[in-house]
């Protein structure tokens, strides 16, 4: 050891584990996304009602054109 030099000694905790804090936070950004989903969800099934809809009101009805044309 060089002559001069000191040494500083820092008492620090034990690291812990906080499985609760783990869990509520899993179960927080498990449901943000349940949201996310379900929002986004009804967006696109509403959005492709809205289509559907539009285009078989613009569209003459479907036939098979079995009719013989004179």
């Amino acid at each position: 050891m060089i002559v001069g030099e000191s040494v500083t000694w820092i008492k620090v905790e034990h690291p812990s584990f906080d499985l609760a804090g783990v869990l509520i936070s899993s179960l927080q950004i498990t449901g943000g996304l349940l949201v996310i989903a379900l929002v986004l969800g009804t967006i696109f099934g509403l959005t492709l009602l809205w289509r559907r809809r539009r285009q078989s009101s613009s569209l003459e009805p479907v036939s098979l054109h079995l009719q013989a044309r004179s």
